[in-house]
């Protein structure tokens, strides 16, 4: 049975005031600039998912003799390069004229390299072992989930979507600065999880 932990932790808490003071500064505060902060923020946001996984890279290589553990955060790799795919629009962003087939074929690619490898023996042990004997952190998790349905709520003008975004050309600003503690919720349960994992190491 899987180990749920609700402790709210300062980190958590931090994630909503981030998000309640980026709603705001998004709404009335931050200049536009013609669309240029928006593009901005996505680059940053791009970054960040690169040093992600970089820093997962790294601490995959200290535990490489566990090989599944490794083999599973080898695994989470994949997960954000798919991410990173989907903020430059798998390469679009920054190569315009190139013919959208290729960008298909390229997100196909990252879309199923962490889908596909779920399948592999060593991936779903790993999986299952972490759901039953690790403990998986409520809050961060829920956060990042709603944080990303708020983002959705603002790109897509979805229900409540007035409540979001006080003024039309602030849509994609609002969606963007969302983001931002969705992204951080997940990098948040990433090094829970590896912290965890050092203090069973260590005992």
């Amino acid at each position: 049975m899987c180990k749920l932990d609700f402790h709210f932790y300062k980190s958590s808490l931090s994630i909503v005031i981030l998000g309640i003071i980026l709603y705001i500064i998004g709404n009335f505060f931050i200049p536009l600039y013609n669309g240029l902060t928006v593009t901005l923020i996505e680059h940053v946001q791009s970054l960040f998912l690169l040093f992600m996984c970089c820093y997962t890279y790294c601490y995959a290589k200290k535990i490489a003799e566990h090989s599944e553990r490794y083999k599973f955060w080898i695994w989470t790799i994949f997960w954000w390069l798919m991410l990173f795919g989907r903020g430059i629009s798998w390469g679009r962003d920054f190569f315009p004229e190139v013919p959208r087939f290729y960008y298909k074929i390229i997100a196909s690619f990252l879309i199923a390299l962490p889908i596909l490898s779920i399948f592999l023996p060593t991936i779903r042990r790993e999986i299952v072992r972490r759901y039953k004997f690790e403990k998986i952190p409520v809050w961060h998790i829920f956060l990042a989930f709603l944080f990303l349905g708020i983002a959705d709520i603002a790109e897509h003008r979805r229900i409540g979507h007035e409540l979001l975004v006080i003024t039309r050309d602030r849509k994609d600003l609002i969606e963007e600065l969302m983001e931002i503690p969705c992204l951080l919720c997940l990098a948040l349960t990433t090094f829970y999880m590896q912290k965890n994992e050092q203090k069973k190491e260590n005992l």
